[in-house]
């Protein structure tokens, strides 16, 4: 039998009764760098399962278990026990594998002679360290797509809220798609432009681009390119030195300074003059650049997300925007709906607003009146335009829109109380009363889906809009 295990390829040793090795084959002296004469006919067999660097306790473990082990089988046959190997994994660090640490799998089973009586047994050592190698790469593959699953989840919130940005129209589905790509472009460094009118949300769009991205924890730097006078605006990119000009009282680091390593947002990106494209171009293709009052140049790793309410494309054909300038930062281009093309989206986003206003009131719905007067609107304010329109309705309980100041809308849910027939009043007086009252209340039901309320109420749309005017509803 020791001849067949010197034979095997698998390295493996045996142990009598007394503890004390009495076999190990090449395949075990290869693995684990030990020589056959250095331990057979000793009980040091531990030196097998670990070295010096191992703890004591681990030894003494392991030790334990193999005795207990062997007393199980000991004096017993087979035949009336159920054989049970005894397996178990260690790491170890065997000195003729460099310092480096090994997987190594045992297998111990005990050895019984002709009577069936045991008499030793034999361990079996197999090197399973690059399948542990690669379990241990498929785990953490595995949980870095499992966080970034939730970080998914939680950012995109059912699809309806992504970061800070409301919406689960169609057309925002697809930002949001185009966002997570921004987000994940190559090494983070592909610059963006936003298009969309003012109001839109280009600067949460902006913001959602760096917290989805791994430049996340690094700084994301706004500016407003228009509100910048001509005369600053170097020192306002670049920084200064102190006394470089008049007023220059301290050492001031630039937006390009402050953003280094994150994100640099430039907002209404348009505005920018000629003269400032060229130098903040030099900048962007990894130039450098100097501080007002410097000589020394300095470098900084940002990446550009800009945002404009014009056609750049068309500012280039002017000679307004300079066509270098125009392709280094129109790399991915995100156009933002405006609000009156995602009227879907207006229910979700009153919720929001109404909820940040008041969030201890608990409700947070509009009458039907008042949302289809808002679906009506056609939002040239955008969303911006849709929060000042609730927070004044909120505080005033008066609905006015921007391009139509002298209008308001009553919003009370059922009809004024001096309307209220009488016993005096006459039969005419009360049917007209109970019939505008039950006018309203289909309406304030329906949403004021006129179509919806017509058919509930029995009667074609002509015939509604007849009563609805003779009522003075609308």
């Amino acid at each position: 039998m020791l001849n067949l295990m010197e034979c095997t390829p698998i390295a493996q040793f045996a142990i009598g009764l007394d503890h004390k090795i009495v076999f190990v084959n090449r395949a075990c002296e290869l693995l684990t760098g030990i020589n056959a004469e250095e331990i057979i006919g000793t009980d040091d067999q531990w030196r097998l399962f670990y070295d010096h660097k191992r703890p004591v306790l681990a030894d003494l473990i392991i030790e334990q278990d193999f005795k207990r082990f062997q007393k199980l089988y000991e004096g017993k046959s087979p035949a009336k026990s159920k054989v049970v190997p005894f397996a178990w994994e260690a790491t170890d660090y065997f000195e003729n594998m460099g310092g480096k640490a090994r997987h190594i799998y045992f297998l111990a089973a005990p050895v019984f002679d002709q009577e069936n009586v045991m008499i030793g047994s034999v361990t079996t050592l197999q090197d399973i360290t690059e399948q542990k190698l690669r379990e241990t790469s498929m785990r953490q593959r595995s949980h870095m797509l499992h966080q970034e699953n939730i970080k998914l989840k939680s950012s995109i919130q059912e699809r309806y809220r992504f970061n800070n940005i409301i919406g689960k129209s169609e057309k925002m589905q697809d930002i949001y798609d185009l966002i997570l790509k921004a987000a994940d472009s190559p090494a983070n460094n592909a610059n963006v432009i936003i298009y969309g009118e003012s109001g839109t949300g280009k600067e949460l769009v902006a913001r959602a681009i760096h917290d989805m991205s791994a430049r996340h924890d690094k700084p994301f730097i706004p500016v407003n390119c228009g509100a910048i006078p001509d005369n600053l605006l170097e020192s306002a990119f670049f920084g200064h030195e102190k006394g470089a000009f008049t007023g220059a009282h301290e050492k001031h680091k630039g937006f390009l300074e402050q953003a280094d390593k994150g994100t640099l947002f430039l907002d209404e990106v348009g505005e920018l003059e000629l003269n400032m494209q060229v130098k903040l171009l030099r900048a962007i293709e990894g130039n450098g650049f100097t501080p007002v009052g410097s000589a020394s140049l300095k470098h900084a790793n940002f990446r550009i997300i800009a945002a404009t309410n014009r056609n750049l494309l068309d500012e280039v054909n002017k000679g307004n925007v300079r066509e270098d300038f125009y392709y280094r930062i129109h790399v991915i281009p995100i156009n933002v709906p405006p609000l009156r093309e995602r009227k879907e989206d207006i229910p979700l986003i009153v919720y929001h607003f109404l909820k940040n206003l008041n969030p201890n009131n608990g409700n947070y719905t509009l009458s039907g009146k008042v949302m289809d007067a808002l679906y009506n609107y056609h939002w040239p304010g955008n969303v911006r335009e849709l929060q000042n329109v609730i927070n004044r309705y909120m505080t005033l309980n008066t609905l006015e829109f921007r391009e139509e100041p002298h209008k308001k809308i009553n919003t009370e849910n059922n009809i004024n109380q001096n309307e209220q027939p009488t016993i005096y009043s006459s039969f005419e007086e009360t049917i007209n009363y109970y019939e505008k009252k039950v006018l309203l209340d289909a309406l304030n039901k329906y949403r004021w889906n006129k179509q919806v309320t017509a058919e509930k109420l029995s009667m074609n749309r002509r015939t509604l809009f007849r009563k609805l005017k003779k009522h003075e509803i609308i």
